[in-house]
């Protein structure tokens, strides 16, 4: 085996440190292997030797043995390399097991009687426990958490100023984190009083490891009164009372006076003395404001403190209510009472601002509320459905098309098997996104079949399998009429007929010279809107569809060559406010170099000046964080070149989250079902040496042990074709050095 023994040789410094087992690998079998090995060897010596036997006379003594030796080492490598042998190591790797310690970072760890200590106490005795910990095999990870799991905060840096516990999440987390690791043990310190998330222990099936709960905070009830909820309609009207419904509710009083009061604009709008007991801790209180702008408005709900109260903290509470200047009305005309009225009119009762009143038929030329008392200046958007139904409507067509022209109100019309076409198209074609060529007044069964471009439209604002389940629903009636879009007509879908999509039209928007309009050629959507119930258990996918499009009808195209405005009008808690600007020429292209001002003026009426960043195809961007509770004013301007684009202004509004505070009473049940149910132990914060003590006495906390094997080929080794070369090179001198041939 001596060219295996050449060949370990010979690579010998480029092997890694730390080797279990190596060894060389040839292509052959291993009796193959010894033969060829021999043969090799026989043949790289008998070339020494043919070449070094006559010339001993020429060189000083042994030096001629020397270099025959010599040669035949180097003829023997270079013939080895030449059989291309692999070079196998095993090396041993050793992984140490991990601890992970996820901390309870909110509001809650201070709010209790024992939150002196916690914040004196506690932290040195925390350094003393995660330093027992480090001081046996393992590494000891620490995290912080809150909503979610961070692991740049130190043991010594805890803030206890986040909000919302949970502990789900700094779970799963980790398991994610140490996935691939030695994750030897899992400490939790936390008062586990969750506030997000889902139940802790539905995490633990993931942990076939102990996890080890410190509960920090006090078990025994804590004197409090908080503002638990308030009911109140997101969107009320200027000058309309709007009802405001104040949940409160007590622990640890036997009978007091609760004095609640509501504020807003600078007033005092209401206030009640109600009484509780140790019976009837909790209360319901009824309240009603009248706003008196439009806008977002805040109003203060407030309890009056009372004796020994752990935390005043969640005494009161902040709502928003958006102030219209009118409800939308909206102006239903059909031919017959319908389930698909019922469809629409259950569609838009998720959102107040919506008013809808019905003009159905009767009885030939009667209704049940007759539309010639009505002063159709008042409406909004008008929607057909089944109308035109007979002759007799005509007159009341006259009505709306003035109001369409004259306003331009916006149209959602819906084609059924009554509609009298020819009446509509005779006085409605010219507002129409859809038109009959040829009229039929036949219908045929027909499911309605979205295009997947209908994703690029803004009143699609649904999951990707949206379109799969609409295309699914039951068949409409769809009348026969050869219809077809009109000008710049955007067809979203189309009819799908005994399994085959068609290029017939079915739901169009159309957006002419301002006045905007939908059509949809089908009756009997109310099976569509069951279907999304039967799929779903919920009619939100449907109800959300009609409420984009009246949206889209009702919303007036922003021609304004500069905007900017938040993300949203409503931001809580902790979250950045984040505002996006656009900026465009007189051909309504994308302007980019913008310079945009945002002057802020907040709830104490100081202004501060930002700027926002561009990000790309003429867009702004800016955001905000660490904002104080209240409502914000804006206003900002932009400037290209000194010459100004265009301004904006608006509000918002921000309110703080006091989520941490509704529950003050630490669990420790939920804490000592954690440690039962995956082999940990459970210890009070002022016992937690005892769970260090736990830990390092676990078996299984030991290092893995795994093994890397790798096959090398010798072309990875360059270099030693370079050495053989060198030393080919100088044996030739040597050689001429005594004038050998």
């Amino acid at each position: 085996m001596g060219a295996a023994l050449v060949a370990a040789l010979v690579v010998g410094l480029a092997l890694p440190a730390g080797l279990e087992a190596a060894r060389i690998q040839f292509a052959f079998s291993e009796g193959t292997t010894t033969v060829v090995c021999i043969l090799v060897s026989l043949a790289a010596a008998a070339i020494a030797f043919f070449l070094y036997r006559r010339i001993q006379d020429f060189l000083p003594r042994g030096f001629g043995i020397g270099l025959g030796i010599f040669r035949y080492l180097v003829l023997l490598a270079i013939a080895v390399l030449l059989l291309e042998p692999r070079f196998e190591t095993r090396q041993k790797q050793s992984a140490p097991p991990v601890i992970a310690v996820l901390h309870d970072d909110t509001e809650s760890m201070v709010i209790h009687r024992d939150s002196a200590y916690v914040q004196n106490e506690y932290p040195a005795q925390l350094k003393s426990f995660l330093d027992r910990l480090d001081g046996g095999d393992a590494t000891t990870n620490f995290f912080a958490f809150g909503q979610d799991l961070d692991p740049d905060v130190a043991a010594d840096s805890l803030s206890f100023r986040r909000s919302g516990t949970n502990i789900s999440e700094a779970l799963d987390g980790s398991a994610r984190v140490f996935a691939n690791q030695n994750l030897g043990a899992v400490v939790l310190i936390t008062d586990g009083i969750t506030t997000a998330g889902v139940n802790p222990l539905y995490s633990l099936d993931q942990f076939q490891l102990p996890v080890f709960t410190v509960l920090v905070g006090d078990t025994t009830e804590q004197k409090d009164v908080r503002v638990a909820d308030v009911l109140f309609n997101e969107i009320a009207y200027l000058e309309n009372e709007t009802p405001v419904k104040v949940k409160v509710k007590s622990r640890g009083y036997d009978a007091e006076q609760l004095r609640v009061t509501i504020s807003g604009e600078g007033k005092v709008l209401g206030s009640q003395t109600v009484a509780i007991t140790a019976a009837e801790p909790d209360v319901d209180v009824d309240f009603l404001v009248k706003p008196e702008r439009t806008g977002i408005v805040q109003y203060t709900i407030s309890v009056a403190p009372l004796p020994e109260e752990i935390s005043t903290r969640n005494n009161t509470k902040n709502i928003f209510i958006n102030v219209l200047e009118t409800k939308v009305k909206i102006a239903l005309f059909g031919g017959f009472p319908h389930p698909d009225v019922g469809a629409l009119r259950n569609a838009m009762d998720r959102d107040d601002r919506y008013e809808m009143t019905e003009f159905l038929h009767e009885t030939g030329a009667t209704f049940y509320n007759d539309p010639s008392a009505a002063n159709l200046k008042d409406f909004d958007l008008f929607i057909l459905h089944n109308f035109p139904f007979n002759q007799s409507d005509v007159p009341l067509l006259d009505r709306i098309k003035a109001e369409v022209e004259e306003r331009k109100v916006p149209l959602m019309t819906f084609v059924g098997k009554y509609t009298q076409i020819n009446l509509l198209q005779r006085s409605l074609g010219d507002y129409l996104g859809i038109v009959p060529g040829t009229v039929v007044n036949n219908v045929e069964e027909a499911q309605i079949n979205f295009k997947p471009d209908y994703k690029n439209h803004s009143t699609f604002t649904f999951d990707e399998s949206w379109i799969q389940l609409m295309n699914s629903a039951p068949p409409l009636y769809r009348n026969q009429s050869s219809w077809k879009g009109s000008g710049d007509t955007k067809i979203l879908a189309t009819a799908r007929i005994k399994g085959i999509a068609l290029d017939y039209p079915v739901y169009g928007l159309q957006n002419k010279l301002g006045r905007k309009n939908m059509v949809f050629v089908g009756e009997n959507f109310w099976r569509t809107r069951a279907h999304v119930y039967v799929e779903r258990e919920d009619f939100s996918a449907f109800d959300q569809w009609i409420y984009n499009n009246i949206q889209w009808l009702i919303v007036k195209e922003d021609k304004r060559k500069f905007k900017v405005r938040p993300s949203k009008r409503l931001f809580t808690g902790q979250e950045p406010v984040l505002f996006r600007g656009e900026a465009y020429d007189d051909s309504y292209n994308p302007l980019p170099g913008v310079d945009v001002k945002l002057t802020l003026t907040d709830p104490n009426q100081k202004e501060n000046v930002y700027y926002l960043n561009e990000t790309g195809n003429a867009r702004y961007f800016l955001e905000l964080n660490n904002l104080g509770e209240g409502t914000y004013e804006y206003a900002a301007e932009g400037t290209k070149n000194g010459v100004t684009i265009g301004t904006d202004r608006g509000q918002f509004s921000i309110g703080r989250s006091n989520i941490e505070t509704f529950r003050l009473t630490a669990d420790k049940d939920l804490l000592e079902q954690v440690a039962l149910r995956t082999g940990g132990s459970f210890a009070t914060a002022r016992e937690m040496d005892r769970v260090a003590d736990d830990i390092l006495q676990l078996n299984s906390l030991k290092p893995v042990v795994s093994y890397q094997t790798r096959r090398l080929g010798f072309t990875e080794f360059p270099w030693i074709f370079f050495v053989l070369l060198a030393l080919l090179g100088l044996e030739w001198i040597l050689r001429k050095r005594f004038s050998l041939s």
